[in-house]
């Protein structure tokens, strides 16, 4: 997997499990595929949480510290979006390994 790549990908997947981790109930599990279609390739990362928790502690914090999480997920990802299903959510996104299109 090209750096950027890679980079990219650390990047989603850290602002997936922040965004459960801050704004979901336990567990949060991390899942990530190789999705192989013809001659493409995607990275699935994908991360499953338990649904919103009501009792979510907020701090005032300023704008720029927050809120952008994403935003930083659909420049990223070739495709991205959520599943909400019993007992949970499922946010989700795919990279593309090869060749990067950012949207930034």
């Amino acid at each position: 997997m090209p750096g950027e790549v890679a980079d990219d990908a650390l990047l989603v997947i850290s602002e997936l499990v922040s965004n459960a981790l801050a704004h979901a109930l336990p567990p949060a599990t991390l899942r990530l595929s190789l999705n192989r279609v013809s001659e493409a390739s995607t990275l699935g990362i994908a991360v499953v949480d338990a649904g919103p928790s009501h009792a979510t502690l907020k701090k005032e914090r300023p704008p720029e510290e927050h809120g952008r999480g994403m935003a930083i997920v659909d420049a990223l990802s070739q495709n991205h979006g959520t599943h909400v299903h019993p007992g949970g959510a499922t946010r989700w996104a795919e990279i593309a390994l090869g060749s990067v299109t950012r949207r930034i």
